[in-house]
């Protein structure tokens, strides 16, 4: 058992990651091809890791793997700043697989795999639906030795569903080889999700305008009907967005299953995510 590090270290490991991973505002324009080949090229995707909780019990369940990017002028970007520039170029797989390598790396050089959680990764439909990716994604899980069920994949929006007898397929893949799959960013401004509840998913994520609006008449109609939808399915609810008190009780009294958000952590880096796994003792969430 690894020993647990003091409060004060603990903060300040939870500082230096801020320091060295904070990003550039949201307005900074996105990359052209060649600075984002040139990225790739140059292994400059970071990785942090934002944690998921229980909201029974508020225990650590899981970990979205978020990626950013490394500018030597602009500094730590944000996703919107290069993913669908890279998405859009067909660099979407080549990004895929520097996230998966970094974050498996960590599994076991950061710790992160001691923790008892599971990874929730992003993926685009299209790189989904890719047989030659699911090939390499198990390969790559099995190099690294990580257990399937600990691996959640979040078929992301930012791009629409046209190919759903494909998805249909890579979801049913996946979870005969025990992968988790989630329907990621619902809420009511994005397409139906019914098709998708045909599918053997294992969670479903609301969006954090939905979560941040959930007082609101549409928001509150919305947040029943897919409440009700999901239940029928045998879905796993997580809340992403939760960043304060009243909306923690606001999607309780609505029997959302897991939470994620500012309220519960900032996105970390490796090593500050094993501190605040350790250390979360000190405060309420």
């Amino acid at each position: 058992m690894r020993p647990r590090p003091c409060r004060a270290a603990i903060l300040a490991c939870l500082r230096l990651a801020s320091i060295r991973m904070t990003p550039t505002p949201a307005s900074c324009a996105p990359l052209d091809l060649t600075e984002l080949r040139q990225a790739l090229a140059g292994q400059r995707v970071r990785i942090l890791y934002q944690p998921i909780i229980r909201l029974s019990d508020r225990c650590p369940i899981s970990i979205e793997v978020l990626a950013r990017l490394a500018d030597p002028v602009r500094g730590v970007l944000e996703p919107g700043a290069f993913v669908p520039g890279m998405e859009d170029a067909g660099l979407g797989r080549a990004l895929f697989e520097a996230v998966i390598e970094t974050a498996f790396s960590d599994w076991h050089d950061a710790g992160i795999g001691a923790l008892g959680m599971s990874l929730a990764i992003n993926l685009p439909h299209d790189v989904l639906i890719d047989p030659t990716l699911r090939n390499w994604l198990e390969a790559a899980r099995i190099r690294h030795a990580i257990p399937a069920g600990r691996i959640v994949i979040e078929l992301t929006e930012s791009q629409p569903l046209l190919r759903m007898p494909e998805l249909g397929l890579a979801v049913t893949a996946l979870r005969a080889w025990g992968y988790g799959l989630a329907i990621d960013d619902v809420g009511p401004d994005i397409r139906d999700h019914a098709p998708l509840l045909d599918l053997p998913f294992t969670s479903l994520k609301l969006d954090r305008a939905l979560v941040q609006a959930i007082g609101s008449g549409e928001s509150l109609a919305f947040m029943r009907t897919v409440m009700a939808s999901a239940r029928l399915a045998g879905l796993t609810v997580v809340a992403e967005g939760v960043e304060d008190e009243r909306t923690w009780h606001a999607v309780a009294a609505h029997g959302v299953d897991h939470v994620q958000g500012y309220l519960v952590s900032r996105p970390l880096a490796a090593a500050a995510l094993v501190a605040w796994h350790d250390g979360r003792c000190a405060g309420p969430y």
